[in-house]
């Protein structure tokens, strides 16, 4: 009986050891897609099969775990796949994501999502799979930079505009 009591306590030491090894092959950090073609695969090599091509530079991932110069991540969508570490941005961006359909917000008169100023006031509206760049983020609210293309006739192609969005409408700001 004491042997077998050593044994689980042995045991038991070897996996309190280890969880840390794990949590870092396991960690939750969040990034994105460094090009506008990235190939998700369902392992960590290219002889695996491509599950699918992106083709959104800046869309953002969680990953998920690494293994060599592989890494799991999760996409919106629930999306779970592979891509080579060479097609990962640290940069931190977020997708603009309502699951409300758009005949609900009609039925309920629903105002659109709002991008706002600092004192809180609407300066643009933001529309379902918008990417934007994360700047810093609280429990509800989120400061975001929002890129916006011009039509032919103005001098600049784009700008950037800078406001506050609500936190639980971006999927990628943890």
């Amino acid at each position: 009986m004491k042997i077998i009591n050593i044994i689980l306590i042995n045991i038991t030491v070897i996996l309190i050891l280890n969880c840390p090894l794990y949590a870092d092959n396991l960690n939750q950090e969040w990034g994105s897609l460094k090009y506008n073609k990235t190939y998700l695969r369902t392992g960590p090599s290219k002889a695996n099969k491509v599950i699918w091509v992106y083709k959104r530079r800046g869309l953002p991932i969680k990953i998920l775990r690494e293994k060599g110069d592989w890494i799991q991540i999760l996409l919106p969508g629930n999306q779970k796949g592979w891509i080579s570490s060479s097609q990962l941005s640290k940069k931190k961006t977020a997708l603009v994501y309502d699951s409300t359909s758009e005949i609900d917000k009609a039925l309920k008169n629903r105002k659109p999502l709002t991008l706002k100023n600092a004192s809180g006031k609407p300066i643009a509206y933001i529309h379902n799979g918008v990417i934007v760049k994360l700047i810093d983020c609280d429990k509800i609210i989120c400061e975001i930079e929002l890129s916006i293309k011009k039509e032919k006739y103005f001098f600049k192609n784009t700008y950037r505009l800078k406001g506050y969005f609500e936190k639980r409408y971006l999927w990628g700001a943890n």
